[in-house]
């Protein structure tokens, strides 16, 4: 995946966010609805029936006005694949006297930042999804990373333009392809 010249920290080489493109974005991820089947057992408790494999995420990008010129939407039919790095990092955590965290997705090279509860840098190494401190947290230690998400759109994109005001605006919802990595 290359790395555009653009005023967006989203990285999708299939979009071709460039010129003119990715000045006012908006991205939401959420699970997707399959990903929880909550129910009440005989004894009123509430109960996780749900399986890993549907622990996916839906990606929705949308534009504000400040946009100029759409994205190559297309060719980017419902079932089409491709793979995006969202601009939003996903957060975890790494208690403290542990040192270690593993991520559930792929990561993003160099998206990785360790920071204290004051927000101080901590010193830490990646090898494919495990986060490593060089020593065990003496606090909590937030985690956050950019995944590479392997995504499929899942309804039409649509586009809107504002003639007079040389403006778009635009959205594309996708959801992640496959189960957990």
């Amino acid at each position: 995946m290359s790395e555009q010249q653009s005023p967006t920290k989203i990285i999708c080489d299939r979009l071709a966010i460039g010129w003119q493109t990715g000045f006012d974005l908006s991205v939401t991820i959420t699970p997707i609805a399959a990903s929880g089947d909550i129910e009440r057992n005989w004894n009123g408790k509430y109960v996780d029936l749900s399986e890993p494999e549907f622990r996916l995420f839906s990606v929705r990008i949308t534009s504000g006005d400040a946009e100029m010129r759409a994205p190559a939407l297309a060719r980017l039919w419902p079932g089409t694949v491709f793979t995006i790095v969202p601009s939003t990092p996903f957060e975890d955590m790494i208690p403290v006297g542990g040192t270690t965290v593993v991520f559930e997705r792929l990561i993003h090279p160099g998206s990785v930042r360790c920071l204290d509860l004051e927000f101080n840098d901590v010193p830490f190494t990646v090898v494919g999804r495990t986060v490593t401190l060089s020593s065990p947290a003496a606090t909590p230690v937030r985690v956050s990373a950019r995944y590479e998400l392997e995504v499929i759109v899942t309804e039409p994109w649509s586009i809107t333009d504002q003639e007079t005001k040389a403006s778009v605006s635009w959205s594309l919802g996708t959801e992640e392809v496959g189960g957990i990595i």
